[in-house]
């Protein structure tokens, strides 16, 4: 009924008109399927049919799904939605602006409503929510020019521009970081005013083969924040081979989540309350709770994904982290929460619908479905994760922690002794996973030296792993100093134990052998 009011204060052929007006206009920045999407509602509405507008009927009659689509696998209408409502924004904000009829397709719904465009910065403010414009421009920007060939040699020049487009492809695909790169005949300065970062090189030549220097320049203070070189040698058909494990490495250290970039926006963002925070600032926030683990850290990092959720609603990352986050309330244990498990399947599953083709965010899926003991179904989100990009240096290192902790031991180990070669700033708690595969194989030796390379005091699962091992390896004496310390983080363990060890090991076998170890240093597991 209330659509029905909303109708009469304008005639079909004004509302026509409006439609038109916004789809004829360069900046109604919509994709063709959009512009079908928006003026196939439009129609059916004005023709009475605004109870037919669903998922389903959107799907079919605009996107060319068959018969038997089902939105719970294919969100390609959801998302359609959430692009077309931004963009639909970004024209009453720009070009739209004085015109008499606003066309709006609330939240929740397909269905459009039509009503008295008013003033469209004032509903901005209100609402709370920003513009296109703003959300682009609150993730830094990254130029990454063209490397110079210095080799002397002209037929070489296709490395440097090979390396930096692959580096621009390599990069943008996490959608952490605005992308430049500039096309043929454009001047690299023109782009270089519009990004926050910098990223170019050398490619020099001697009687050892190859040689590339990196470096990344922060424009807002004009420092170089990061530089690295690589060298490669003179076999013959190796050149491109080098240039790939190059780009990732590159992409990794400026790129990644503990990466170059992170630590400087990380720094300038430290001491901003929540509310003053940008997207991908919050986000940040939770790469410190990450790492450090502490009380105040964990709230600064709620808070902070909490208030981009509303600013940023349509970014599947800010889900993402806020999916990572709840899952590590359920398997740590941590008080205060309510169903945290149902909350993590929930933000992650959302941010997947928003983006479908995010390794990262597929990736996240895959551990909530590990923690929530779906294996196959981890194992599925893992394999079609790294079918999106199997070389990725990104979440490698968490794809691998999965496949291991799932049952897939040896492939499993093999991409987690990769990614520790290659990347100086993979997660740690990948030791975890193949602590726990050297637990598995009984090589007790081997699974002591997995806990060297973990060092997190604040995680209980840290002096776990110790006690846990030493016992094991008949050390009892060293091994009760980390039962007292594992007490001191958890002291209901003894009675909590056994749940929060199956959080992570998912066969009995193993999680008994853990208990054991404990066990011979003193701490008795109900």
């Amino acid at each position: 009924m209330a659509q029905n009011l909303k109708l009469r204060q304008f005639s079909h052929e004004e509302i026509m008109i409006q439609l038109q007006r916004i789809l004829a206009n360069l900046d109604f920045h919509a994709s063709p399927q959009q512009r079908a999407f928006l003026k196939f509602v439009v129609d059916q509405t004005l023709a009475g049919n605004e109870g037919e507008i669903k998922g389903y009927t959107v799907a079919t009659e605009v996107f060319g799904r068959g018969p038997d689509f089902d939105q719970n696998i294919d969100p390609v209408v959801s998302i359609h939605a959430g692009k077309l409502r931004r963009a639909l924004e970004r024209y009453y904000l720009t070009a739209g602006k004085n015109d008499p009829i606003r066309i709006n397709i609330p939240k929740g719904t397909y269905v459009p409503t039509f009503s008295e465009h008013a003033d469209a910065e004032s509903d901005a403010a209100v609402s709370g929510n920003l513009s296109d414009k703003d959300i682009e421009d609150s993730w830094p920007s990254v130029l990454i020019l063209p490397f110079k060939n210095l080799t002397g040699d002209p037929g070489k020049d296709f490395l440097g521009i090979g390396l930096s487009t692959e580096l621009a492809i390599e990069v943008a695909r996490f959608q952490d970081l605005k992308v430049l790169y500039p096309l043929e005949g454009q001047k690299n300065g023109a782009s270089a005013s519009e990004s926050r970062f910098v990223l170019d090189g050398n490619i020099y030549e001697d009687s050892t083969g190859i040689k590339i220097s990196a470096h990344m320049t922060d424009t807002e203070t004009g420092k170089q924040i990061w530089g690295d070189t690589h060298q490669s040698n003179n076999e013959t058909g190796k050149i491109l081979a080098f240039q790939e494990k190059v780009v990732q490495i590159i992409a990794a250290k400026t790129a990644g989540e503990f990466g170059a970039i992170s630590k400087v926006i990380a720094a300038g963002s430290r001491n901003k309350p929540p509310a003053d925070l940008k997207t991908y600032e919050a986000i940040l926030r939770f790469y410190e709770y990450e790492q450090t683990l502490t009380p105040e850290s964990f709230t600064r990092a709620m808070k902070a994904l909490e208030h981009a959720t509303n600013i940023e609603p349509d970014c599947g990352q800010v889900w993402s982290m806020l999916a990572r986050l709840y899952g590590l309330i359920y398997t740590l244990d941590i008080p205060g929460f309510e169903n945290p498990l149902e909350k993590a399947i929930e933000y992650a599953e959302k941010s997947v619908r928003i983006s479908p083709d995010n390794q990262r965010s597929v990736g996240i899926l895959a551990l909530i479905r590990f923690y929530s003991n779906e294996l196959s179904a981890a194992l599925k989100e893992v394999n079609r994760a790294l079918e999106l990009n199997p070389n990725s240096l990104f979440v490698m290192d968490g794809l691998a922690y999965i496949m291991i902790l799932s049952g897939k031991w040896e492939r499993g180990a093999a991409l987690a002794r990769r990614v520790i070669r290659l990347n100086p700033y993979y997660r740690r708690a990948v030791h975890y996973a193949l602590w726990v595969d050297c637990l598995r194989q009984e090589t007790f030796n081997g699974a002591y030296l997995e806990t060297m390379g973990l060092n997190r005091p604040a995680l209980f699962w840290y002096p776990l792993a110790k006690a846990a091992t030493l016992g094991l390896l008949g050390r009892y004496k060293e091994g009760e100093k980390f039962v007292k310390n594992l007490l001191n983080l958890k002291p209901d363990f003894p009675t909590r134990g056994r749940v929060l060890i199956g959080h992570y090991v998912k066969f009995e076998e193993i999680a008994e052998r853990i208990i054991y170890g404990l066990r011979q240093c003193g701490l008795e597991i109900k």
